[in-house]
């Protein structure tokens, strides 16, 4: 924890591979409760030397 740069949250598997394939590190993982419905969430961390590799993410309906 104390190497993390900056911290960022995302909603999906899909959004969560991205990442750590840009060489971000999951910190913490929870569920998200609304109404009837859980909504994953997945908090990363940058903890490289350089500066954060973000990357292109689609939006939802693309």
């Amino acid at each position: 924890m104390e190497k993390t740069k900056l911290t960022t949250e995302v909603r999906s598997i899909r959004e969560l591979n991205l990442y750590l394939l840009s060489g971000w590190v999951l910190i913490l993982s929870y569920v998200k409760h609304l109404s009837d419905t859980q909504e994953p969430r997945f908090v990363l961390a940058w903890q490289g030397e350089n500066e954060p590799v973000m990357p292109e993410l689609l939006d939802e309906w693309e």
